[in-house]
């Protein structure tokens, strides 16, 4: 299975850990998950635990190499406009056509509210656990 996270997601995994952090953890055991990501997910992640969060450059340099070590990373050769609300949400429906990904983690609501985008299944972080429950179920019982 192939996945984009959203950069709320990361975000969350470096603020908060828990399920988000799971997430991450699940990817790096099984060999049958493919995280895939862009620059552009990079970049905004990197931006936002600066300006949004003051985190440092190094703890920022430190999390995303983490994320590299793990991840593919493509280049979407397609713009898309799809969410119209928030424009730069496009971003993650570019990176996943660029990825031949199978699903869409996220927390935002233009995007949940799409379900699943040509063919691309998307997703709220917290149903995870029970679409996928043999990678978590480890993980509940902790």
């Amino acid at each position: 299975m192939r996945i984009v996270l959203d950069t709320n997601v990361y975000i969350g995994a470096a603020l908060q850990g828990e399920l988000t952090e799971d997430i991450l953890e699940v990817v790096v055991e099984n060999q049958d998950i493919y995280l895939i990501i862009s620059e552009e997910i990079l970049l905004e992640t990197e931006q936002k635990l600066q300006e949004k969060f003051h985190w440092s450059t190094e703890r920022i340099e430190l999390f995303l190499n983490r994320i590299k070590k793990i991840a593919e990373i493509v280049a979407p050769s397609e713009k898309l406009d799809i969410i119209k609300r928030d424009p730069k949400d496009n971003k993650i429906l570019e990176c996943s056509l660029a990825g031949d990904v199978d699903l869409i983690v996220t927390a935002d609501q233009d995007l949940i509210k799409l379900k699943s985008f040509k063919g691309i299944g998307i997703v709220h972080p917290k149903t995870l656990s029970w679409t996928f429950p043999e990678y978590f179920k480890d993980k509940e019982e902790n």
